[in-house]
């Protein structure tokens, strides 16, 4: 049965949605086309990996910022500043014919797409009750596999009509229409509470029913870092197998350019599936996010190996580019847990908006360890040596998390839960 929300909440989801996956257009595209770049300009993979670093490293530290910021100024503001900032850093890109250039270009890229993420989960809870805001963040995950399924669909095709500048170009102008688009609908849906209460009574009720700031208890911060180092982990394995794939395909089997791009859909698609997937494992099953995310990195480990196995022996291209989707799904999955789900776990500090940019900002530490440090690898030891790695920060992330499960319940039963 259809079920049937408040008045806004639809539209609530939809703008956050559309707003994310354009975040996940103007951030990825030139990841995404990273081949077809290199042999375009003659650029060096690992020259390129530094520009995609250097985006990694500030959207990730612009996210401690971003979410310092969204619990004092009006989330809306800070994600209409992002995505036209963002969408100005993509116009630049179209110009640029040098590596310093697009590295500064792509580094403030990152940083305005951390003032999206943060205040995008403050809105949430400030205008969403607990079941909506699942709702609404399934719809979000949803919209950024969308947005790269799309890419991977949308730019080998185009690039047999223009280049990949025409594409940077196409995007970004995509991404004002959503800012303006952003701005008109946010007034209607934004304007006053959801609730029939006006923001005034609604503030104070709040504060009368509970002390503003519950702090929180001392276990709780060695639980936080190993809630971080998985995130790291995952971060890491993420965008290292997503963005390197292609590399993995053209090197290993000769794959043309286009086709190693548009064969990496089926990350998305596996990415796509497995938020639905994990949203049902964890409601029906495991209803802690620790011990989904334990479940997963145990998953993906698995996989691993099985890789690095296919790998050294001359496996086809099918079935690893199979285990990469596997990988990959595993780890979007804990994506959903630790870095979506977890912050309103943190509600009672008053801090949700820099709890959620502090753990994304952890996942980005990952993305920019890998980013470099994967293409370092492949380029000076060779794939298997990578896909070893691969396999042994899995393993971390399974060992972080599964050592903070007990740690998490505790922190559950005393005090989010309480």
């Amino acid at each position: 049965m259809k079920t049937k929300h408040r008045k806004g909440v639809n539209g609530i989801t939809f703008l956050l949605t559309l707003v994310y996956f354009t975040s996940y257009l103007l951030r990825k595209n030139l990841g995404v086309m990273l081949v077809k770049v290199c042999v375009d300009t003659g650029w060096a993979e690992s020259a390129l990996a530094i520009v995609m670093t250097g985006l990694t490293v500030f959207y990730g530290g612009g996210q401690l910022i971003s979410g310092w910021l969204g619990d004092k100024i009006d989330p809306r503001r800070l994600i209409v500043c992002g995505l036209t900032v963002a969408s100005a850093a993509n116009i630049g890109v179209y110009f640029t014919t040098s590596i310093p250039v697009l590295t500064v270009l792509w580094c403030i890229n990152g940083f305005a797409h951390s003032m999206i993420w943060a205040p995008t989960v403050k809105l949430m809870t400030l205008y969403l009750d607990d079941k909506e805001y699942g709702y609404c963040m399934m719809r979000i995950m949803w919209g950024s596999s969308f947005s790269t399924v799309f890419l991977r669909l949308f730019c080998p095709l185009m690039l047999l009509l223009i280049n990949w500048r025409g594409i940077m170009l196409i995007l970004a102008a995509f991404g004002v229409g959503v800012v303006a688009t952003f701005i008109l609908m946010g007034r209607q849906l934004f304007g006053v509470p959801l609730n029939t209460v006006s923001a005034a009574k609604a503030e104070a009720q709040a504060e009368q029913a509970a002390p503003a700031v519950v702090p929180l208890p001392r276990f709780a911060w060695p639980m936080l870092l190993l809630v971080l180092l998985g995130i790291v982990m995952h971060g890491a394995l993420r965008d290292g197998v997503d963005m390197w794939m292609p590399s993995f395909l053209c090197q290993t089997f000769g794959m043309p350019e286009e086709n190693a791009i548009f064969s990496t859909v089926i990350l998305s698609v596996f990415g796509l599936f497995s938020f639905t997937l994990f949203d049902w494992l964890y409601r029906k099953f495991f209803r802690d996010e620790m011990i989904c995310s334990t479940a997963a990195f145990a998953v993906a480990t698995v996989a691993a190996i099985v890789l690095y196995v296919m790998t050294r022996t001359g496996g086809p291209a099918i079935v690893s580019m199979i285990l990469m989707a596997v990988i990959i799904a595993c780890v979007m999955g804990v994506n959903l847990m630790l870095v979506a789900m977890l912050p309103k776990r943190f509600l009672k500090s008053g801090k949700v908006a820099a709890f959620t940019g502090l753990l994304d900002a952890a996942a980005y530490l990952g993305s920019g360890l890998a980013t470099y440090g994967f293409a370092a690898l492949f380029e000076g030891f060779g794939w298997n040596v990578t896909i070893f790695v691969w396999f042994l920060v899995a393993a971390a992330g399974l060992a972080f998390c599964g050592i903070g499960v007990p740690l998490w319940r505790r922190f559950r039963r005393t005090y989010s839960d309480v």
